[in-house]
């Protein structure tokens, strides 16, 4: 099997799965008990904080909050800011749909909530955004790595713009797809919040994390026995929170991850268009300042559902796009971008990880394009 659906979830490696069974199974200690080993388990957890916040480039290790996984991370982050005196709340079109369908639920009850429109390369429209800044503006949200197309939005710039014209807004940002990609400094960035997942980054499903500048600007949503400084109650995962320090201790070294993957992407797309027909090769949604790990193609004329499964048979995965909204027809981050609805019917995502061959990826991209080509064949036969 080819996996190149990594940006949907990543496996654990063997030392990990090592890892949680010696805390579910041996250092099981409640972190909260008063006794010895329940305090050593509560240090250790203290230490997973410290590690998360070296990631994210900052030493406010207390102001990590650990959640069952960066959808309630980003729940979070977005009703536990919220106050009945906000004014305007932004977020891009393009986000997850665990900040994009809280921001809706927001917006039926009656919150003031505007969304900013993609540019074509997939990244914010940064003239929309200024255009829709100003002085009541309580609360931004904005994606750093886009799940579907990997467009790289720049946080700097959106703090700086932020800064110009409503300083007090609340910067919240989702790292889930640039966290163990890309150098990441919270501080520099300007991010009052920043939420982070365990499974995307080789460690295990059930974790994510919110970073918090400042604890005051929230409030819980969900209620308890008080732990996370009474931000998010209920026991500590202690196997979770472990096994999930591990995966970002062995992060290696980010930049030569990086051109590892470019090249591995570089050497799909040789396969893929070198040897196809031009028909297909100005579908590629792609731009410089993409993600190399995200790469989000077209097929003129195809479902790509049905290019998926076709993969799927020679033994290759690959997928639509985000699983979190897999099952619903069209794609409003497609659509924003101006993709026309045939273009959109026939997309598909694929996605690298650093552990991702030369060779899976040029097998891949024959592979795609055999597909390609085979069920455009049929369908012509058909008609």
């Amino acid at each position: 099997m080819i996996y190149l659906d990594n940006a949907a979830t990543t496996f654990l490696d063997k030392k990990a799965s090592e890892i949680y069974a010696k805390y579910a199974c041996n250092d099981f200690f409640n972190p909260s008990a008063i006794y010895g080993d329940g305090a050593r388990i509560k240090n250790e957890i203290n230490s997973a904080k410290e590690t998360i916040a070296r990631a994210l480039g900052t030493t406010f290790n207390s102001n990590i909050i650990f959640t069952g996984s960066a959808t309630e991370a980003n729940n979070l982050a977005i009703f536990g800011a919220y106050r009945k005196n906000f004014g305007k709340m932004l977020f891009s079109v393009g986000e997850h749909p665990s900040v994009y369908n809280t921001a809706m639920e927001l917006k039926k009850r009656g919150v003031n909530v505007e969304f900013i429109n993609l540019s074509s390369s997939g990244e914010i429209d940064y003239l929309d955004l200024e255009n829709k800044l100003s002085n009541d503006v309580s609360f931004i949200s904005v994606m750093m790595v886009n799940n579907e197309t990997g467009a790289i939005n720049d946080l700097r710039k959106i703090y700086e713009l932020k800064n110009k014209h409503c300083p007090n807004a609340i910067f919240h940002s989702d790292l889930v797809q640039g966290f163990g990609k890309f150098k990441i400094n919270v501080d520099y960035f300007g991010l009052d919040l920043a939420t982070i997942s365990g499974h995307k980054v080789f460690g295990p499903k059930g974790i994510g994390a919110l970073y918090v500048k400042d604890k005051n600007l929230l409030s819980p949503i969900v209620f308890g026995g008080g732990q996370e400084y009474g931000l998010r109650s209920g026991t500590e995962n202690t196997p979770l929170i472990m096994t999930f320090k591990y995966a970002i201790e062995n992060f290696g070294n980010l930049k030569e991850n990086e051109n590892i993957v470019k090249n591995v992407r570089d050497a799909f797309l040789i396969e893929l268009l070198d040897n196809s027909t031009n028909e297909n090769n100005n579908d590629i949604i792609i731009n410089a300042n993409a993600s190399p790990y995200i790469l989000s193609l077209s097929f003129s004329g195809v479902n790509g559902e049905t290019l998926v499964h076709l993969m799927e048979d020679t033994g290759i995965l690959i997928s639509r796009g985000s699983a979190c909204s897999s099952k619903k027809s069209g794609n409003r981050i497609l659509e924003n971008m101006g993709i026309s609805h045939e273009k959109i019917l026939g997309s598909v995502r694929i996605s690298f990880s650093k552990y991702t061959t030369l060779q899976e990826a040029k097998t891949a991209g024959i592979a795609l394009l055999n597909c390609y080509k085979k069920l455009k064949e049929k369908l012509k036969w058909k008609m």
